[in-house]
């Protein structure tokens, strides 16, 4: 025991605890992952001549093929199913950290994901296949993106993107946006879905140049069992609407907000509302006025200054909406521009992922995506604002 007190009341401390819990959880789901749950001499019996493992560990009817990340709520691995013909296709599985289990509200809202992925059906966004629940812990496995995230994109631009890139990224985006924020239920009313978590962390930028919206694990929808509380605000700060740093109610605009705001970064290179601390941070979003950038041309501020709006009211109606009002501020670069873009900035990347979806068939002469291509997606036209 340590007598005193913190400076910062101990935040420092908790968070570097709260890191190493992860990392450690994140150690020991590899090594199950990979062992099927057998200590290390069982598999150290199973190695054949060469000092090959005869077979990985499985989660249900998925085998695994390697650790991918792990984030604050589950560990996504890379899988692929075997059924009656030997190996298919690879897949992107995520499974719950073992210290949540415990806690029901985190277990739900990780369910939760799983029912809203498995109706949402878009090409823009991740395709969920199935999810399940094998040796203690739930897992979802969804379409595996081969391809690049745009925080990391920008980060290996070292600037800001060509406006026409830029375009193509969000409008595409919110194409499937669009398409999460129109989903029914089985009542054919609206589930009136908010993603919640919008950042450039998660739109990913494939190698094919399609672009796809990830992580619905903390959107809301209509009659949804897992509650918020007052107070209790989701959401990372940086990209949160006015309305979600004061803990209110929130509907399609307040996404179309954090999608202004990715706008802006990819534009600009900066985070439009960034402070000192989350508290500034959120009340800069809240209070502060946003002057043009220079390098911004007036019809993409037209854009952003309609989708940064403080009031909801005053953004556009739909993310439709706002991408068909984009794409006639500033045409989008092709699919075939994004795709040179991320293979140019991370070309062992795209590589290693050639090589993982040729393992899966060696038959092939040349390596494809992992997963089913989708129909093109439906470019933006239709009524604007």
């Amino acid at each position: 025991v340590v007598d005193g007190a913190f400076e910062d009341g101990g935040g420092r401390v908790m968070g570097l605890v709260e890191a190493i819990g992860e990392q450690l959880d994140s150690a020991v789901l590899s090594f199950l992952a990979l062992t099927d749950g057998r200590g290390p001499l069982e598999r150290l019996d199973e190695l054949d001549s060469d000092g090959t493992p005869v077979q990985r560990g499985r989660i249900g009817r998925y085998e695994v093929v390697k650790p991918l990340g792990t984030g604050g709520m589950a560990q996504v691995l890379v899988a692929r199913t075997r059924g009656p013909e030997g190996l298919g296709r690879l897949v992107a599985l995520k499974r719950i950290l073992p210290h949540l289990t415990a806690q029901p509200e985190m277990v739900q809202q990780f369910l939760d994901e799983a029912r809203i992925g498995l109706r949402l059906s878009h090409p823009n966004l991740v395709h969920v296949y199935d999810f399940g629940e094998a040796q203690g812990a739930y897992y979802i496995a969804m379409e595996l993106v081969n391809g690049i995230d745009l925080d990391r994109l920008l980060r290996a631009n070292k600037g800001p993107l060509e406006p026409a890139v830029a375009s193509a990224v969000v409008s595409q985006a919110l194409m499937g946006l669009h398409a999460a924020h129109a989903l029914k239920g089985e009542d054919g009313a609206s589930l009136e879905l908010v993603h919640r978590d919008l950042s450039p962390h998660n739109l990913m930028i494939g190698f094919d140049g399609q672009v796809k919206v990830l992580d619905f694990g903390v959107a809301k929808v209509r009659a949804q069992r897992t509650v918020t509380l007052p107070g209790i605000v989701k959401g990372k700060p940086l990209y949160m609407s006015p309305e979600q740093a004061l803990g209110q109610r929130l509907d399609a605009r307040s996404d179309l907000f954090a999608m202004g705001l990715i706008l802006y970064q990819a534009l600009t290179g900066t985070r439009a509302f960034d402070r000192d601390d989350e508290l500034a941070t959120m009340k800069a979003i809240c209070q502060d006025k946003l002057p043009r950038p220079p390098e911004v041309p007036m019809p993409l501020w037209n854009v952003l200054s309609v989708a940064l709006s403080k009031a909801p009211e005053s953004r556009f109606d739909t993310a439709h909406a706002m991408a068909d009002r984009l794409v006639a501020a500033c045409p989008p670069a092709r699919d075939t521009v994004l795709a040179a873009l991320t293979a140019r900035l991370f070309p062992e990347r795209l590589r290693d992922s050639q090589r993982m979806e040729t393992g899966v068939n060696p038959a092939r002469e040349a390596p494809t995506r992992a997963t089913p291509v989708a129909p093109p997606a439906p470019r933006p036209g239709g009524k604007r604002r």
